[in-house]
């Protein structure tokens, strides 16, 4: 059909294009978080006098270098400047400014995190080579996270929450989930060990890099067994049903959902797939998001 993206399989079949869109989705899905930087809005801020200058220069170097006493944001501040050094100068030099200016922790979280993850989006073609160790060790924080946040009775979990959220006007939102990204808040700790864990693939994908064929015939079956499995949990069943209704009825469903659970059942269901079916669909996955960008894989999908 025109205007349809080329199969790796040369069109052999819905199900191998079916099993692309679901490595893709899980791709998405490992990043969203990380994902959401790139549509926020860049600093900016007016100019400031000479005279207090230096003063404001002096406290912002004393805050960056509190900033990198943190473990985690230490070893991030590392790995960025072993992967990718003239985008870590380059961040060092912007959180001086935005010290001097006092901008929020929340706005220091996502210089910090848009530094890593814009990148990385760049270097998709690189990435697809990396061990799959790196994926597996994605799934598997988050996971730990998602399991961590629906025992702790946190506000994101459940659909009611999410409903919430989503009748908030754009600013409210922003400022609500920067003010989650501020260092030391638990989805700052996941954005950055999770963008560190792909700073590390990048690494090893220079140095080792692997190059893999398309699914096979194998791993398509076993994508379609999943796929099946899935679509027999009752959470995904409601959602699926409830798609194209009402404003109310679709948010009376979302509001009986707990996505950590359901993101937890869906994670294990990848984490089980063999590790050689996960690393070609890791380097097909990667393959159509460099090609087609998010937008048009969501498009893709929803279409399919």
């Amino acid at each position: 059909m025109s205007g349809e993206p080329d199969r790796p399989d040369g069109g052999k079949g819905k199900a191998a294009s079916g099993g692309t869109w679901i490595v893709a989705a899980a791709f998405v899905l490992a990043l969203a978080v990380t994902g959401l930087l790139f549509a926020w809005p860049s600093f900016t801020g007016g100019q400031i006098s000479d005279e207090v200058a230096s003063d404001m220069e002096a406290e912002a170097e004393a805050a960056l270098a509190t900033l990198g006493e943190d473990a985690l944001t230490r070893t991030y501040f590392r790995k960025l400047d072993s992967a990718f050094p003239a985008e870590a100068r380059q961040l060092r030099e912007t959180l001086l400014v935005a010290l001097e200016r006092g901008v929020p922790e929340g706005e220091i979280g996502v210089l910090l995190l848009q530094a890593g993850s814009e990148p990385i989006m760049q270097s998709l073609q690189r990435l697809s080579k990396a061990d799959i160790r790196y994926a597996n060790e994605v799934m598997e924080l988050t996971r730990s996270r998602l399991e961590s946040l629906s025992g702790s009775g946190s506000p994101y979990c459940m659909g009611t929450d999410l409903v919430a959220y989503a009748e908030l006007a754009e600013q409210d939102a922003y400022l609500l989930l920067q003010s989650y990204l501020a260092p030391g808040e638990p989805l700052y700790d996941y954005s950055l060990e999770t963008l560190t864990i792909l700073l590390d693939a990048v690494i090893d994908a220079r140095i080792r890099p692997q190059n893999r064929g398309y699914p096979s015939r194998a791993d398509m079956s076993a994508l379609q067994t999943l796929g099946t499995g899935a679509l027999f949990d009752s959470d995904l069943t409601l959602l699926l049903t409830t798609e194209g209704k009402s404003r109310r009825e679709m948010d009376a469903a979302l509001e009986t959902v707990n996505f950590c659970d359901l993101g937890v059942r869906m994670i294990q269901r990848v984490e089980n797939l063999p590790e050689m079916t996960k690393a070609r669909l890791w380097t097909t996955g990667l393959d159509y998001l460099d090609r087609y960008g998010i937008r048009r894989i969501i498009w893709m999908m929803s279409a399919y």
